[in-house]
């Protein structure tokens, strides 16, 4: 089984980074900047083994999607992913209260920074995405619509909520009060209910048990420019991946989203895992 450890080359805010990985794992990431100024994404792999299990290997992936129209978008998801890796590592318990206090801890965090930046207005903000994966179970938070996906017997599926006003406004469509062509080019579709903002956190999505896997899945993580690819493309893009390496997978996502040659393409970042 391949193993692909990638990391973005910014400094991280602590000193050490986490211990190398024992096992050999199936997983890579890609950022694509589209036709913003600015990569406003951040990513990070970290490993989530524990001492009394060391032969269990747990693979950490925490992805933040900065808020382009706050200031700061680039540092607070850099911020945001950081503060979460370290909190993760440095809480004690079950995994479920790991990843909330880690979520819980990058808020305050880009809300202490920002109380000490006095100009920056209106507050840095980011989603996030934390998943921990093992061989044979994966487990979530999630704040914004960044989303997760397990590709499955030909199957893509999103496992977590999306906390823009999308849901709100495809029911609508769904009633009869807007037609579907008006509900999927709606001025607000996109606009966020809940992010981390250093502010109490509006809505938290996370699973009230470990959701099993099994060999063969395929779990991708991304920012909200993975959009731009319809989940019939993405299964398509998918249904090869079964006979090829994470790496590949991300690089395809990538190449396919750079295709469509869309004129307002957001920062797009791709984390995949293979489940062998």
């Amino acid at each position: 089984m391949s193993a692909t450890h990638v990391l973005t080359d910014r400094v991280p805010l602590f000193d050490t980074e986490p211990p190398a990985f024992i096992q050999e794992q199936d997983f890579a990431a890609r950022q694509y900047r589209g036709r913003r100024d600015n990569q406003e994404d951040y990513y990070a792999f970290a490993d989530a083994a524990e001492p009394e299990e060391p032969s269990l290997q747990r693979l950490l992936l925490v992805i933040g999607d900065g808020l382009g129209a706050h200031a700061g978008g680039s540092v607070a998801s850099y911020i945001g992913v950081n503060a979460f890796v370290r909190a993760f590592h440095e809480q004690e318990g079950p995994h479920s209260w790991k990843l909330k206090h880690a979520v819980e801890t990058a808020n305050e965090t880009l809300g202490y920074i920002t109380s000490r930046m006095p100009n920056v207005a209106p507050p840095m903000g980011t989603t996030m995405v934390g998943v921990l994966i093992t061989q044979q179970t994966m487990e979530w938070i999630s704040v914004g619509d960044s989303p997760l996906f397990i590709f499955r017997d030909g199957e893509l599926l999103r496992i977590n909520a999306d906390h823009s006003l999308s849901p709100l406004i495809d029911a609508r469509a769904e009633r009869g009060e807007i037609t579907p062509e008006e509900a999927e080019n709606h001025p607000d579709r996109h606009t966020l209910q809940s992010a981390l903002l250093g502010l109490p956190i509006m809505m938290i999505d996370a699973p009230a048990a470990p959701m099993p896997l099994k060999k063969g899945d395929i779990v991708i993580a991304a920012s909200d420019g993975i959009f731009t690819l319809t989940d019939k493309a993405l299964e398509e893009l998918l249904s090869f991946g079964k006979h090829t390496t994470a790496d590949k997978i991300a690089d395809a996502i990538i190449f396919a989203i750079r295709r469509i040659n869309n004129d307002r393409q957001d920062n797009t970042t791709v984390g995949v895992v293979k489940i062998a």
